[in-house]
């Protein structure tokens, strides 16, 4: 008898919009020098774009609930980072494919180094991530059953955070490539975050009041 031919089918999908709003309603961290801890709950709301026949979404169109924990160290002398943090993500139901994924932990961790750059502080690093399902998919959608994915991925960020007046600027891109995937779409992220924070300076306790 002769041998079989494997098939493989080749498909790809692109799309570029606004995703899912994330919001905290509890968000809570300590200092103590050098070292933070922080601590809390994200729900990420289905707002960004979906099409049930498209590969790529940018929104996810299901609800998501995410108690995390992070840590980080970031040295005031030297200006290096250390960064971690891990979470566990609760879904809800996409009720458009009646498909309900199941719970996923993911961890990410950053090291990277910052040094000053015209009146700022640049850094460059690496970023590197494990994403794990940890229990199965359900619905009348998962016909595939409990489809449990996994990925890994490894890929450079650059930050820039720069003072303007009572303002605080920063920004950060990194490109994240994923390397071994197991039972997902297999692809690239690339995230591009800028962040203001304002933090006047007052003279008096009584000042501005």
């Amino acid at each position: 008898m002769g041998k079989k031919k494997s098939q493989t089918i080749h498909v790809e999908d692109a799309a570029n919009a606004f995703g899912d709003i994330e919001i905290f309603p509890f968000m809570y961290g300590w200092n103590h020098g050098d070292f933070k801890w922080q601590t809390q709950f994200g729900i990420y709301a289905p707002s960004g774009g979906f099409d049930q026949g498209d590969l790529a979404n940018i929104g996810r169109n299901y609800w998501t609930f995410e108690p995390a924990l992070a840590f980080s160290y970031l040295s005031n002398k030297i200006g290096t980072e250390f960064t971690t943090f891990a979470g566990v993500d609760f879904n809800i139901k996409n009720d458009a494919t009646d498909y309900q994924t199941g719970y996923q932990f993911h961890l990410d961790g950053t090291v990277a180094q910052h040094l000053p750059l015209l009146g700022g502080f640049a850094g460059a690093g690496v970023n590197g991530f494990f994403y794990q399902q940890i229990t199965g998919d359900s619905g009348g959608g998962a016909k595939l059953g409990g489809f449990e994915a996994m990925t890994t991925g490894v890929g450079p960020v650059v930050s820039y955070a720069y003072k303007i007046g009572d303002f605080d600027v920063a920004g950060e891109a990194k490109w994240l490539p994923e390397f071994d995937v197991t039972n997902r779409l297999n692809g690239n992220t690339v995230w591009v975050k800028l962040g203001v924070s304002w933090s006047p300076i007052r003279t008096s306790p009584l000042e501005g009041m």
